[in-house]
């Protein structure tokens, strides 16, 4: 078979390879939405500031949950991660930013930072221990341990250390509601914790 009968056949073949759909040239993207948990701050700051500088850690996220997919709960043993839906960023910054806009709006310090530690006064690290969606149970579940460090005293005196639970109703196990429940659970553990950072403090000083 010579050279010009070699390429007239192989148009022929990809003209019916391609018509039968048997060969794809692009592919559509997929269609992957994206989130943010926002905790809603409704409460008004406190009028003067009890302490100087927090300084908000970097938040830990333990596995499965520390995926940018959302992780949802089969079973009691059966997680996976729903593939179409994902966080704009990683758990761990979006719950970090989170943690320090709060406390930025709430007055207690007179300054709040995640970007310098210099002068800080005292150190909060929040560790993300359970974050699903319980597709059984039609719930939203964000567990989150809190521990306040008095960074002035020697051997950085620990001032409280609390896990905080909350398990959101949701309708159904979409993205969308998933999202809602969780700035729900959120700003609820973040008002709680708020409330121990000022007690804890306030007892501190009254100690002095």
């Amino acid at each position: 078979m010579n050279t010009l009968k070699r390429i007239v056949l192989g148009v022929v073949c990809g003209g019916m390879l391609l018509s039968a759909g048997c060969v794809r040239l692009w592919t559509k993207p997929l269609d992957i939405k994206t989130y943010m948990v926002v905790a809603e701050r409704v409460s008004a700051p406190v009028e003067k500031p009890l302490a100087d500088k927090l300084w908000v850690d970097t938040v830990s996220v333990l596995p499965p949950f520390n995926v940018r997919n959302l992780v949802l709960r089969k079973t009691d043993v059966e997680y996976e991660t729903s593939y179409y839906s994902e966080l704009l960023l990683s758990p761990s910054e979006n719950f970090r930013n989170n943690v320090y806009t709060w406390f930025f709006s709430s007055g207690i310090f007179e300054d709040v930072s995640m970007v310098s530690r210099l002068g800080m006064t005292h150190r909060l690290t929040t560790t993300v221990m359970e974050f699903y969606g319980d597709t059984a149970e039609g719930k939203a579940v964000l567990k989150i341990k809190a521990t306040l460090f008095d960074e002035k005293t020697k051997g950085m005196r620990v001032l409280f250390s609390h896990d905080y639970l909350q398990q959101v109703d949701v309708i159904d196990t979409t993205a969308e509601e998933l999202i809602r429940a969780y700035n729900k659970a959120l700003a609820h553990i973040l008002t709680e914790l708020e409330q121990d950072l000022t007690a804890s403090i306030q007892s501190a000083e009254e100690e002095k």
